[in-house]
Order: structure tokens, then sequence, then C-alpha cells
């Protein structure tokens, strides 16, 4: 076998190795042969990056070619991500233990992203849209988990479009995603660009809302605000939904954006002398926001100024790697997580991966929506195979497009094989996941959820109010 990876086909003879698809050559040589341009089956050697998989095994074991397997791309230097790459593992692995899809078990190869010169000298983008490329055309994946940013998942989508792959994000939020799929989706041709985290046009307004409030904790409306935002998807896309909110409602913004580490501490200095009662930070990178907090604990302009932070700042990667001097003025946004002792399915899935991996997974951001991620691509899978007897990225859609509407069913263990029954029939069911009510609009195919204001009380994100969409 480490002959054939090397070599390709030529080893085996015609009739072995001509093929129509690429599951033909899974079945007789295993995950990572694909059927080529040419009609032959084709292996390769595994890019360092991805290498971690789900089983551990799964691109040296012949016997693992009939899985159906699943891309997945964190950067997994960052903590949070990792604990984001663990749960679509452990749903996978779960779907697994209840049968799997008609004999057909789960495999996940994980990719990590980070910039990391052992690997490569390719930014985190970059080595998204490298890796993607890999999983689909070594691998042959239809489904992809992640990226975790709103760049990174833009640029890996531009770059597989058109490959009939479903790109589903746990934690993409910029409302600029929504467009990227076509104007009018349907049962029939649904998007191939899924998230299950609600977009930031959400988010702006709650920022918005809470500044102009006052909310829970405020004394009085604040009136102006230095905005701090990387230039792109997330950070652009986000000042842009808050920016028109807030001077809508009668405040004013001064905007700083920036595009890299020299620019962003020039607007943390600037930020600190101007006239204004706030500060709101927005970047999806940790290494920014703790960047951040370490310079306004040196500088006396921040002393009397409060500071807003984003969904992407309430994670242990920031509470533990930041100076905490200024966590006292601290307020931030994200979509509100669920009440562990009030939601089974949240609680089961943090019982679930204290048992896999011996860790808690509740100071980690957006983990629930990826191990719900993962389950609605078996769940896609399933109602590709009942309904159209191949998965691929447009069939898993439009199951997708089945989970919304229909009879009630946690996103739990033993509701699998339910889904699978009401799939083969044709029928719909209406999720309820880990991070929530997943109920996807037909016309966008976008999810919403509440937005949970926070603070941080005794180092650890505590939430203070809510605003419902």
């Amino acid at each position: 076998m480490a002959m054939v990876a090397l070599s390709g086909c030529t080893l085996f003879t015609t009739d072995v190795t001509d093929c129509e698809t690429t599951e033909q050559c899974r079945d007789q040589f295993g995950v990572g042969f694909v059927c080529n341009a040419d009609g032959l089956c084709e292996g390769g050697t595994p890019i360092p990056r991805c290498t971690t998989t789900y089983p551990e095994d799964l691109l040296t074991n012949p016997q693992n070619g009939g899985r159906i397997v699943i891309g997945d791309l964190m950067d997994r230097s960052i903590a949070t991500q990792h604990a984001r790459e663990l749960s679509a593992r452990l749903a996978l692995s779960q779907a697994n233990a209840q049968g799997g899809l008609e004999g057909q078990n789960f495999g996940l190869v994980m990719c990590t992203i980070e910039e990391n010169p052992d690997y490569d000298d390719l930014t985190r983008s970059q080595a998204a849209v490298t890796a993607a490329r890999y999983l689909i055309d070594h691998i042959g994946v239809s489904a992809i988990i992640g990226p975790a940013s709103s760049g990174d998942t833009q640029a890996t989508f531009l770059e597989i479009q058109n490959d009939d792959v479903l790109l589903i994000s746990p934690s993409a939020t910029s409302p600029t995603l929504t467009q990227l799929d076509p104007a009018t989706v349907s049962d029939e041709a649904p998007g191939l660009l899924w998230r299950t985290a609600p977009p930031d046009s959400l988010q702006g307004a709650a920022i918005a809302a809470d500044m102009r409030g006052p909310g829970a904790g405020r004394a009085a409306p604040v009136g102006q605000v230095a905005a701090i935002y990387a230039g792109g998807a997330y950070g652009g896309g986000l000042y842009t939904e808050f920016a028109g909110r807030f001077t809508a409602a009668g405040g004013a913004v001064t905007p700083l954006p920036f595009a890299d580490a020299a620019q962003r501490d020039t607007a943390i200095a600037m930020a600190a002398t101007a006239n204004v009662d706030e500060v709101l930070f927005i970047s999806s990178q940790p290494a920014d926001i703790i960047a951040f907090l370490d310079t306004a604990a040196t500088l006396s302009g921040y002393d009397q100024k409060t500071l807003f932070l984003t969904d992407a700042a309430a994670n242990a990667d920031v509470l533990t790697g930041a100076n905490s001097a200024r966590f006292s003025q601290v307020r931030g946004s994200r979509p509100a997580p669920l009440d562990e002792s009030r939601d089974l399915v949240y609680a089961g899935f943090i019982a679930a991966y204290t048992a896999e991996y011996g860790a808690d997974v509740r100071p980690f951001s957006f983990t629930a929506n990826a191990y719900d991620a993962a389950w609605l691509v078996a769940y896609g899978a399933a109602w590709a195979i009942y309904q159209d007897g191949e998965v691929r990225g447009q069939t898993i859609a439009q199951g997708l497009r089945k989970v919304s509407g229909g009879t009630e069913v946690d996103i739990v263990p033993t509701s699998w094989n339910l889904v699978k029954q009401s799939f083969q029939s044709g029928q719909a069911v209406d999720v309820e996941g880990a991070s929530g009510q997943l109920d996807y609009d037909p016309a966008t195919e976008e999810t919403s959820a509440p937005i949970e204001i926070w603070e941080i009380q005794g180092g650890a994100v505590v939430g203070v109010d809510t605003f419902d969409p």
C-alpha cells in the first residue's frame, strides 16, 4: 500500500484501476484514493497538515475505504479551535456508535491551518485553501467543517464553490458570507455554504442597542465610540452592521481599521487619546484581542473608558492570555450559550465531551456549534443516501433544508435512528442542537439566535443581558 501511495495506480491491472467514481477507488484501495480525470484510481501521500484522522488508521487501513469521510479545517495551535475540532470528532464517533449509516461508518480528516514554518510558509487563509484542495482532490470529501473565521471561510469557499462540496462553519459570522451563495436557493438547488452560528447582522444590532440602551449594567447611553476593527469579512462586516445601527440611534463612531499588527497598535494608541466614552475592538484572532487588552493596560487614556469586545473574545485563550488589568471595564457580545441546568441537549454535549476527552469544554466558544455542524453533516448524508443514493455536497445540503420543520428532534446520539427513519420516508425534522434551535430560513439558509451581552467576572465570562432577534 505504501508503494501504491507513491506511484498511483500503475501497479494495478486495467480492470482494477478503471473507475467512474471515487467510491469505487475507495472500496478497492481505501481512503485517499480518488477517480482522476482519466478514469483511473489515484492515490497520494497525506500532506503534513492533514495527518490527524478519526479513526487513527483512516488513511492507512484499506478496510476504511467504505467510510463516509468528512474534512475539518481548524487552527489547532489555538486551544479554542482545537476544542471545536474535537467536538466535531465526538459527534461522528457517536453516530458510528449508534450504527453509522446503512452499513457505513463516518471518518474525519482533521487539517490544521495554523501559520507554522514547520509545515510551510503559508498564511492561515492560504493554508485553509490548500488543505481544502487536498481534502477534495485526494480524499474525495463531500463536506468540510470549518474554517472558524469568516475571512478563512470566505477564501476557502471561493476556491471550492464549483466542486459540489458543502462547507459548514461553526463560527464564521460575517454577514458578507450570505452573499456568496446564489441569490435564490431551493430544495432542488440549495446553497453549499452553511453555518451553525447566526450572522453578525444580529450581533451588530445587539451591540448598538446595548450601547444606546442603557441596558443591564449601564448607567447611561454611550454617545461617542472609537471602533478598532480588523479589515476583512469578519471585522469589516461586523463594524458596518454596528456603525449603521449606532449612528441611526444618535451615536457617533470614529473608525480605526487595521490590516496588520503595526496598524493595530497604532489604532490602539489613537483610541486611548480619542475623546470617546467607549472603545469597541473587533477581531476574530485571539492574538489581536490579547494585544489590545495588554496595551490598554499600559495606557492611562483607557482609565475612564469602557471597552467592548465581541464573540471571538469570549473564550479561554483570551482570558488566560491577556493582562487582566482592564477586565473590569469590559463588556462583550456573543450568540447566547444555553443554560446547561435547563437544556438537556447542551448538558449532554458537555458531559459527553468530558467523558471522551477528560476536559471541560465550557470555556471554549462555538464548540457546541461545531458539534451540531458535524451532526448536521451526518443528517444531510442520511438524506442524500435515502433520497438520492449518492452523498454529494448538494445532496447533503438538500438534507440540511429538512432540519427546521417537522418532528421535533434533539441532536443527541439516541435520536440518530429517528432521523434516519424520517429521512428514509422523506419526512423533515425540526432539530434542537447543543448550540440551540437551528431554524434555517429557507430563503437565506441562515439560522438565528439570541445575542448575549457579557462581562468578565472572577476571571470568567458571565452573561448580564440578552437581545432576541
